[in-house]
């Protein structure tokens, strides 16, 4: 773990932080890095756990028209206007404001089980060094070996394809967590780009309750504030906000949430892990300072209580001009200074023990609010079989793509 640091601490307060982040349980939420380097920086950063996300809902980092034709509905229009495809004052159309089509997500399961098999083949090549994480005790199994495990997920439903069956075979899979919905349109419901007070679907509410059946993590993360307020009234485990921070230091984004809706989902027993995005952390798209994302941390921890703050840094490849510009951003992303990789994990530490945080709530806030999270939802888990009903023939089951 590295000895640099942003934060100036006395020489016990040093050693209190490397003692508490090389012995507690560090977990994190909302990774996309998957490749070899990305995992070893992950141990150097006494990471012991992260959320990988094997999907996004929209084809962010491809060409631009590929982009657009990835977006759909509402989403398109918006998107479409910020392009220069269509003027700002042109009036939505009929079939903008049309339901998304479940085929409108072709490709993006084929896409993800691609992903998986890479991130698999690591696993399997890494004699144990590696492990997915299915229960929660796989996680604790790890760090007692030195090994790094992975929560598999996904930014977005759009991968199942508006099929519970899709669903459960990639929880069959490994899949633990689900993210409802990017923050374009989906069939789930309103996402953060939602302006008209829409909430979830009624599939939406549907899919929650499957995720709380399977006992998988539901993830609120990019959606309408109605949506989130629904989906925390709906789910019987608690939600996860996975990468957000409170709008009150940062009214500019919506992606972040009000101290009304931070109140409302730890009232519920849920998670807010606070994003690492500059632009997120604070206005404006320079780089933010260390200091500017503990305040994000201070903020929802007295708002909410410390048993609802985790790490939520969004780790990806930022350096992809496609990425910023498909989403109508004209200077790069950044991550605040201090923590621009995993590798750096240990600076969130040493902050939270800069701003008085007890050993309990570091330890809480590190990854034991995470953890409680997975086995809440793990306890939840309904281990009967699912009813199915009696198909005709397997042509029948499968919509007719399988031969009889």
């Amino acid at each position: 773990m590295g000895s640099d640091s942003p934060v100036r601490l006395t020489l016990e307060q040093e050693e209190r932080a490397q003692r508490l982040h090389r012995k507690g349980l560090v977990f994190v939420c909302h990774d996309h890095n998957l490749f070899p380097e990305d995992l070893a920086a992950m141990r150097e950063g006494g990471v012991t756990a992260k959320q990988l996300m094997l999907s996004v809902d929209a084809r962010l980092h491809a060409d631009r028209e590929t982009f657009l034709a990835s977006v759909r509905g509402r989403g398109y229009a918006r998107e479409a206007r910020r392009h220069g495809r269509l003027p700002w004052d042109a009036p939505e159309t009929e079939a903008e404001l049309q339901p998304l089509a479940p085929e409108a997500s072709e490709g993006f399961l084929k896409s993800a089980l691609v992903a998986l098999d890479y991130v698999l083949w690591q696993v399997e090549r890494s004699e144990g060094r590696i492990v997915v994480a299915l229960e929660p005790d796989d996680i604790v199994g790890a760090k007692e070996r030195g090994a790094s495990a992975l929560l598999l997920g996904s930014e977005g439903s759009r991968l199942i394809e508006d099929r519970f069956e899709v669903l459960r075979m990639l929880y069959r899979l490994g899949l633990r967590h689900l993210q409802l919905s990017w923050a374009l349109e989906t069939t789930v419901g309103a996402p953060q780009s939602d302006q008209s007070g829409r909430g979830l679907s009624d599939f939406g509410r549907e899919l929650i309750l499957e995720l709380n059946r399977l006992g998988v993590i539901v993830d609120v993360s990019h959606l309408a504030y109605r949506s989130i307020e629904e989906a925390i009234d709906t789910s019987r485990s608690p939600v996860l906000n996975s990468h957000t921070g409170a709008r009150a230091l940062n009214p500019e984004q919506p992606q972040l949430l009000t101290d009304e809706l931070i109140r409302a989902t730890a009232a519920r027993g849920g998670v807010m892990a606070i994003h690492f995005h500059s632009g997120l952390v604070k206005p404006g798209r320079h780089q933010a300072k260390f200091d500017e994302l503990m305040a994000q941390f201070e903020y929802v921890a007295r708002l909410a209580g410390t048993d609802h703050v985790a790490c939520g840094p969004d780790y990806l490849h930022i350096a992809d001009r496609r990425l910023w510009e498909n989403q109508g951003i004209s200077t790069p992303f950044s991550m605040t200074e201090g923590v621009e990789s995993i590798g750096r994990m240990l600076n969130v530490t040493r902050g939270l023990v800069s701003r008085g945080f007890s050993d309990d709530d570091v330890g809480k806030i590190m990854g034991g609010n995470l953890m409680r999270v997975f086995r809440e939802t793990r306890a939840g888990t309904d281990r009967q079989p699912w009813p199915y009903p009696r198909a005709e023939g397997i042509g029948v089951a499968s919509g007719g793509t399988t031969p009889l």
